[in-house]
């Protein structure tokens, strides 16, 4: 009975030694003074607890303290149980805030670094005043692995990708330097190399190029995949990371144009992307303003002087006179989202000439130009629609022309929207073919019934000589699935004299007319040329 109190005193002073070590843990992971206080005070309760089991080993004690003394062991497992409990949750909060770091500078799917890395690791070399190449890769052919295998084949590729190039920089003498492999999202990688001499830059390119030379196995089967690098230098191309990052951007874009591979920056990039954000800002007020007009080619059947159809082509006339070329202001109006607009003034104006001529008693065909951009907007059918109705004008009058590349590049799209254009009761064209891979086995599950063969084949015909039996091949392949043939570039007579041998062939070409206003083209209708009658 004597040595109960002073067992249970010291039960809880061990139990508060006990204690010490998750305080000091605690006190080392959080600098906070509220840890440091309560570890003084723990100490201070230890050597209360030791003084007190002293006092009542020598001195008699009373029968509250017998009662007293349990509850001072039941405060001490409570503070043990409290300092193991707060270094757990503390232990978990730091490896959470240690994933959630890694997570905001690493990619999800490859582990890499990513984008917000990239600007810490660029603001601090730049702050050192470090000399460094920022390299922007991007896959060239990645869509197409994404459009015939799938999403997940997709994500399986870059993960292999990422996996080789780090593979690469791992081994021994390949790149001494510092490097940092990023992956920025989609195909869109970046690597930051530090340099000093630039031989080192070309060294690490021929290494991630290396990589593709051996194929990718997607699903059995065996994918190559090119890159497209653009490489900017710091200092030399810029001092801000900003302009740094659109610098090697700029040079990325500039490889893959020119299926170069890579390509360094160069001030030119820069003064071209000036000149394309100025030309964006004219196209959009000449639209404001009206500042296009039409210029009209006939396609004559083959006697060279009737004319089957007028092709409208737009035009754009400065002050001084000049003209921007259509192969300059519409790639840059379809990068801009402007292409729809064109488009549909383009169909406005045609018919409103047509209608003139309509009225006029002359009942012609016109041909109308329409862009990739054109089959992915369900609007232009309804667009068309809309204007037959306004006007009054015979869809079998109107003729829509599609670039070959413009179909391939989405054959399940280009399908649907000319299946849709067709139902309105106009006719397809095909322009540029055999600029790309269709066949007429593929346009012939099309409802396409005019096919223009590409001008290079006709303007190369007296240099090479098997090009007139290509042509004679389509023209008769064409007229087996019901197609009219038109075979445009025709420069000289001896061309024409050729080619009018194909008696169902359509005729067009500088030699034959020149595109011109309407108001020449009635001059010349009534002058020379006999016009082909089309009753509606």
């Amino acid at each position: 009975m004597n040595y109960i109190a002073p067992f249970f005193t010291l039960f809880s002073t061990l139990i508060l030694l006990l204690s010490i070590s998750p305080t000091l843990s605690i006190c080392g992971k959080n600098n906070h003074k509220g840890w440091r206080t309560i570890a003084i005070f723990l100490i201070f309760f230890i050597f209360g607890s030791v003084t007190y089991t002293i006092l009542l080993l020598l001195l008699p004690f009373s029968l509250l303290e017998l009662f007293i003394t349990p509850i001072f062991a039941i405060g001490s497992l409570f503070i043990l149980l409290a300092m193991h409990l707060s270094l757990k949750s503390i232990n978990q909060y730091q490896i959470t805030a240690m994933n959630e770091r890694f997570n905001a500078q690493h990619d999800a799917l490859t582990g890499l670094k990513n984008r917000q890395f990239m600007w810490q690791n660029l603001k601090l070399k730049t702050q050192n005043k470090q000399h460094f190449a920022l390299m922007l890769i991007d896959l060239d052919n990645f869509k197409q692995v994404n459009d015939a295998f799938g999403h997940f084949a997709g994500d399986a590729l870059l993960k292999a990708m990422a996996t080789r190039i780090q593979a690469i920089f791992k081994k021994k003498n390949t790149i001494n330097n510092s490097v940092e492999l990023i992956r920025l999202g989609g195909d869109e990688f970046a690597i930051i190399l530090d340099y000093t001499q630039k031989s080192e830059v070309t060294n690490c390119i021929q290494l991630l190029q290396s990589i593709l030379k051996k194929p990718f196995f997607i699903r059995g089967t065996m994918v190559h995949i090119q890159m497209s690098i653009g490489i900017a230098c710091y200092p030399e191309h810029s001092c801000s990371i900003t302009e740094l990052i659109k610098s090697a951007d700029a040079a990325m874009y500039k490889a893959k144009k020119q299926a170069s591979g890579f390509c360094f920056y160069s001030m030119d990039y820069e003064r071209s992307s000036i000149q394309h954000i100025q030309l964006n800002d004219k196209i959009r007020n000449a639209l404001a303003k009206n500042e296009f007009s039409l210029h009209y080619q006939p396609i004559f059947e083959n006697d060279g002087r009737t004319v089957y159809s007028l092709e409208a082509l737009i035009r754009w006339q400065q002050q001084d006179g000049s003209y921007i070329s259509p192969a300059l202001f519409i790639p840059v109006a379809e990068k801009a989202g402007l292409i729809s607009s064109i488009t549909q003034w383009v169909i406005h104006a045609a018919f409103t000439q047509l209608e003139i001529w309509q009225d006029s008693g002359h009942y012609r065909h016109i041909q109308i130009n329409l862009s990739a951009c054109d089959l992915q907007n369900d609007g232009i059918v309804d667009y068309l629609k809309e204007q037959l109705d306004t006007f009054n004008i015979n869809p079998n009058q109107v003729i829509l022309e599609i670039t070959e590349s413009a179909m391939i590049a989405d054959i399940t799209l280009a399908k649907n929207a000319l299946r849709k254009l067709y139902a309105l009761g106009i006719t397809l064209s095909v322009d540029d073919f055999g600029s790309g891979y269709t066949s007429l086995t593929m346009l012939s599950d099309m409802p396409i019934k005019q096919i223009k063969i590409d001008a290079q084949y006709v303007i190369e015909m007296s240099r090479k000589n098997n090009n007139f039996a290509i042509i004679s091949s389509i023209a008769f392949l064409a007229n087996s699935i019901g197609a009219k043939v038109v075979i445009e570039g025709i420069e000289n007579q001896k061309v024409l004299t050729k080619v009018s041998t194909l008696e169902t062939a359509l005729l067009q070409g500088h030699f034959l007319s020149q595109p011109m206003k309407a108001e020449q083209l009635e001059q010349m209708f009534s002058s020379t040329i006999k016009i082909m009658s089309l009753q509606p």
